[in-house]
């Protein structure tokens, strides 16, 4: 559905049959995991916005953004997060690609599969360079992502890097889903550690990571919750007008 100037899917059943039909298909494309970061700054940006809104398909990474459509729209729509996604992926026997994030983390995974049972030998792992988003060659990337052909490709660079990065390599690979994974890998794999507290539908994984990056985290939360009350209203306005 279209919510908050983007578009966000609440159904994880729908979410996981588009992707695969883009997977059976062969078809390219790419997926964004919207937290509440990714709202906040698709607010102020339009080009970021505009970035989101050209994703095959986009979930919700965010408790409060759940609750929020909920209040405005009713029903019952579902947070399906980046370690979930990650996490029903890993279970499938399709060729998979770790882009970017750290060879330790990679290997963390492999290991975490194998002991699961899950290992099947299709997901291999290649690192980017320490770049700004436009210093990467885009074409040169694309042409070993081609030679590897994997249906998905896990973008691990952290928002707003990767989903920049993947609206900016699409066009030059030849087919596969590319997801703006961020630490999703790091939390699957046990390297950051998920919250098990949580009051009603709100859970804290942003309580977590504040504690773990204290300087970016307070910066980064203190900009949504000023803007999340005005991302609200506007909503509850346009919901009033197209009555």
């Amino acid at each position: 559905m279209k919510i908050f100037s983007i578009s966000l899917e609440f159904n994880p059943e729908v979410f996981y049959e588009t992707i695969d039909s883009a997977i059976k298909n062969q078809q390219k494309g790419y997926v964004c995991v919207c937290d509440t970061s990714v709202l906040e700054r698709t607010h102020r940006e339009k080009d970021y916005r505009d970035i989101i809104n050209g994703a095959l398909i986009n979930t919700c990474d965010g408790s409060s953004i759940a609750l929020m459509a909920k209040m405005l729209y009713g029903g019952n729509p579902q947070v399906n997060n980046g370690p979930q996604i990650f996490d029903h992926y890993t279970k499938q026997n399709i060729k998979q690609l770790v882009l970017g994030n750290t060879e330790d983390i990679y290997n963390k995974v492999v290991e975490q599969l194998k002991t699961n049972g899950d290992w099947k030998g299709q997901m291999l792992h290649m690192p980017l360079p320490f770049a700004k988003v436009d210093e990467f060659d885009y074409k040169g990337i694309a042409e070993k992502i081609n030679e590897v052909e994997p249906d998905i490709i896990w973008v691990s660079l952290g928002n707003p890097k990767q989903e920049i990065f993947a609206s900016r390599i699409t066009p030059y690979v030849n087919k596969g889903v590319l997801f703006g994974i961020g630490a999703a890998l790091n939390f699957w794999c046990g390297d950051l550690k998920l919250p098990n507290p949580h009051i009603g539908p709100l859970k804290f994984i942003w309580l977590t990571r504040m504690f773990q990056d204290p300087k970016r985290q307070v910066k980064g939360n203190w900009r949504v919750l000023k803007v999340l009350p005005s991302i609200f209203y506007q909503e509850w306005k346009r919901k009033r007008i197209n009555k």
